[in-house]
């Protein structure tokens, strides 16, 4: 009788670790999180109220690739933008989504004679995203671009 009490209760925590600690985030989660994150990464229309509930202005700023990439080609129009999770992981309420990100983005004037504008490509770019749940809204924390995908790999358990 002892043995079954036993293995009945080896089982069951056996159970509620395996199941009861998962750290799974839920396909709904995954897609309101990366609706998020690409909204904030290709928002053209600066930091206002709807960047407002998802992002400081400070980190705004940082992050933004059409913010970003006018400081060096001008005003611009980001072409394409896509994305892709690699993975995810919750830890103390947060979410650190893995990314990998395409873009093209063209300035829309030229310089002098230039026969076309200038612009900037983003093939394969990695990024480390940190997002928690705020007032009903994910909020992106912290922002990380890796050089190359190999040295995202190396440095993070995440991209691989």
């Amino acid at each position: 009788m002892k043995k079954k009490i036993l293995i009945i209760t080896l089982l069951l925590f056996a159970q509620i670790l395996m199941f009861g600690c998962s750290k799974d985030v839920s396909r709904q989660d995954e897609k309101k999180i990366k609706e998020t994150i690409d909204l904030v990464l290709s928002y053209k229309d600066g930091y206002d109220d709807t960047m407002k509930k998802h992002i400081s202005e400070e980190n705004f700023y940082i992050c933004n690739y059409v913010e970003f990439y006018s400081l060096y080609i001008g005003e611009l129009n980001l072409e394409k933008y896509e994305s892709n999770i690699v993975s995810i992981k919750e830890e103390n309420g947060k979410y650190k989504v893995y990314m990998t990100l395409d873009m093209v983005a063209k300035a829309l004037e030229k310089h002098g004679d230039e026969k076309a504008s200038d612009e900037a490509v983003g093939e394969d770019v990695p990024v480390e995203v940190v997002v928690k749940e705020k007032d009903g809204e994910f909020y992106i924390e912290g922002f990380t671009e890796y050089e190359d995908l190999e040295k995202a790999k190396e440095l993070n358990d995440g991209f691989k």
